[in-house]
């Protein structure tokens, strides 16, 4: 039961309100009565209720007018209506019109009573959703990114004059450089930040599934279609779809987007009835669509669909400015997440970060600013505790013979080897597919089988705060 809970109880039948307020006063509420829809809303303008119970049938204002008023005046204030049995009908308008449930008479003391907890269980629920959705607009909003140079000055503006807009946004650049917090920004500047913001990785997914995972399947659909899939596209309602790494989508599934975006409706696998969804479609890519265009693996009139406008994300090479702004902000965050106080970095340590050219960008420079801080002594980082290739020394050679004197199995050595070549890389991995002869989605799963570190390979769907890839712009620090 929610403890110090306010309910209103509002009934023209002067002995119901009295026994109401007896039993819900027994179970622990505070109780404020009204005997008219009017007496009700002018409490309301003096104090808010945590919940109302009010009956259908009264002189004056009836129970679905007063309903109404609630839910405009004061919408995270549920209802509850209280109906005799001949109502029913008019009860199931009641929840139409946004009524938490209702009650039918004759009822006893404890469905009374859990009606009631459920009503404030349920409010108290969407005020932690509210909380914690603002929590999540501070975090991402515009505001909160560090910027250091004139490219990214008009890169925010921009973010904030199209933020409202229904346009398509593609977003570019190099891995790493923070384009899904720059698409987090987008939506939570929107009109849409109270719906859903939903990320997918159209590379990280095998391409038997992707389509299941964009609009779902019903049961029966296919052999392990074991029962109803709702699929992102009905999930982001209203919201946001992120879709990275756009490139990678198979060109059979691209014409199926197509037609989702320009009809917005959605036909789950094996359904026969299409669903209307109202989402805003966000994507990104660090390769160059044009020339997938020109070599035929991407659709030209899906590439205009989704490019209304193009966000072009600089790598951090181009904006070396800002470089001391994230190795502070990184240097706080890493020291916070593992309970040390704020490390100091030794002159030599601090030119190395500063000089190098981090072709892994910002979530290169997050991971090698939380090896440092793991591994320095005395709350001191010195060049031994950066990176190989940061730090000065050589990476250590791929001698077949060590291997081999170990005796791996072939899976731990094919591991190990790239491995190897994804830290010769600087973590880019659009490289070491290429190094490797391999394309990405093979290089995704040999590392999601292997167990590689997180800022080589990680596979999200929902916002996670807890060093992740969608940081790669990360936020000022406080």
């Amino acid at each position: 039961m929610v403890q110090q809970a306010t309910v209103m109880v509002v009934d023209d039948d002067q002995t119901m309100t009295n026994t109401l307020a007896k039993i819900l006063g027994a179970a622990g509420y505070g109780v404020v009565t009204a005997k008219s829809g009017d007496a009700a809303l002018a409490i309301l303008r003096q104090d808010c209720p945590d919940l109302v119970i009010a009956d259908l049938k009264m002189n004056g204002m009836s129970g679905h007018e007063l309903q109404s008023e609630i839910t405009r005046r004061s919408p995270h204030v549920p209802v509850v209506i209280i109906t005799a049995f001949g109502s029913i009908e008019s009860a199931v308008e009641s929840m139409r019109r946004g009524a938490f449930d209702f009650i039918t008479k004759p009822f006893t003391n404890s469905q009374l009573k859990l009606v009631v907890e459920r009503a404030l269980q349920h409010r108290e629920l969407r005020q932690e959703v509210q909380r914690l959705r603002g929590e999540l607009a501070r975090s991402y909003g515009v505001e909160n990114i560090i910027t250091a140079c004139p490219q990214m000055e008009a890169l925010l503006d921009m973010v904030h004059r199209i933020a409202d807009s229904p346009a398509g946004v593609l977003l570019s650049g190099e891995s790493g450089t923070g384009k899904d917090l720059l698409a987090r920004a987008l939506h939570f500047q929107s009109r849409r930040a109270e719906a859903p913001f939903i990320q997918v990785n159209c590379a990280a997914i095998p391409d038997n599934l992707l389509e299941s995972e964009l609009f779902g399947h019903v049961k029966g659909s296919f052999t392990d279609a074991h029962q109803n899939k709702l699929g992102l596209f009905q999930a982001a309602h209203r919201g946001t779809l992120f879709l990275d790494e756009i490139d990678e989508m198979p060109s059979g599934l691209q014409a199926k987007l197509l037609i989702a975006i320009e009809s917005k409706r959605v036909r789950p696998l094996g359904a026969t009835a299409e669903i209307a969804v109202d989402v805003r479609i966000v994507t990104a890519t660090n390769t160059e669509l044009e020339k997938a265009i020109a070599d035929g693996s991407f659709r030209a009139d899906l590439y205009y669909r989704l490019s209304a406008v193009i966000l072009h994300v600089p790598p951090l090479r181009e904006r070396r400015e800002a470089i001391p702004l994230f190795l502070k902000h990184f240097l706080m965050r890493a020291a916070a997440e593992n309970g040390r106080p704020l490390p100091e970095v030794a002159p030599d340590a601090m030119e190395r970060l500063l000089r190098y050219s981090w072709p892994g960008n910002v979530r290169e420079m997050q991971n090698a600013v939380q090896r440092a801080v793991l591994l320095c002594r005395n709350n001191r980082i010195c060049s031994s505790d950066l990176p190989a290739k940061i730090g000065g020394l050589e990476l250590a050679d791929f001698s077949a013979n060590q291997a081999f004197a170990r005796r791996p199995t072939l899976e731990q050595l094919e591991s190990d080897y790239i491995q190897f070549v994804l830290a010769s890389v600087g973590g880019n991995r659009s490289e070491a597919a290429g190094i490797l002869g391999i394309d990405r989605k093979t290089l995704y799963r040999k590392l999601e089988a292997s167990g590689q570190p997180f800022w080589l390979f990680r596979r999200r769907s929902e916002p996670d705060r807890q060093l992740c890839a969608s940081d790669a712009l990360s936020t000022k620090t406080p």
